[in-house]
């Protein structure tokens, strides 16, 4: 059994080498439970920190073993620090492959909220994230789409933030399937962005999207 003290010793390190732990997140059912519980109720960057990135790690390669964390991960989404609804984004889209009870469409809200956030990596991880959750979710494409397209199109922040955040978007639309797109909203979204953009950059990744996509 794992020492819990000697963990939080460990981890209490900026530094701390993280890795022995990994194989026991997946053979150790109260090692799991140890993570979880650090992850919400800790107030140490350091010991939450590292806790998420050993579950991060544990729960993309056995999701199944997760997902009965399902409603603590999902918690993280109400948090006011912004690095733990960000854990709670990629845990939850790391166990999106088992959700075979459909959890994800209880909270699909609380997910897309965090694309309101101030923090720009806040709203790229929604972005990104979702990804993981149309590959296993394709009923959602449309819905989730949507959500992200009307949150970019509330334009207050820099131009700089927001030519990121659209790009980040263009990488989300290249691995989706345009069948489960609404193509016109997509197309309109797209067609805005380049007759107002100053990026050129930017213009040339439509540009190139849509060539590839929309010829």
């Amino acid at each position: 059994m794992i020492d819990e003290n000697k963990y939080l010793q460990i981890v209490s390190d900026t530094k701390a080498d993280i890795t022995p732990y990994f194989d026991l997140a997946k053979s150790q059912k109260d090692f799991r439970d140890i993570l979880v519980k650090h992850l919400l109720d800790t107030d140490s960057i350091n010991v939450y920190y590292h806790s998420y990135m050993i579950l991060d790690e544990a729960t993309k390669v056995e999701p199944s073993l997760f997902y009965c964390y399902w409603a603590k991960f999902s918690s993280l989404l109400h948090y006011k620090n912004s690095y733990h609804r960000n854990y709670g984004m990629h845990l939850i889209a790391n166990l999106m492959v088992v959700d075979k009870d459909n959890l994800f469409e209880h909270i699909i809200d609380d997910y897309y909220k965090q694309l309101n956030d101030e923090k720009i990596s806040t709203i790229k991880y929604c972005i990104s994230n979702s990804g993981k959750i149309i590959k296993e979710k394709p009923e959602l494409t449309t819905g989730i789409i949507s959500k992200i397209i009307k949150s970019l199109r509330i334009n207050d922040k820099s131009e700089k933030h927001q030519n990121f955040l659209i790009s980040e978007f263009l990488k989300l639309l290249n691995t989706t399937d345009t069948d489960l797109l609404d193509l016109i909203e997509v197309k309109d979204f797209l067609k805005d962005v380049l007759s107002t953009t100053k990026s050129e950059k930017l213009k040339r990744e439509i540009n190139k999207y849509t060539k590839q996509h929309f010829a």
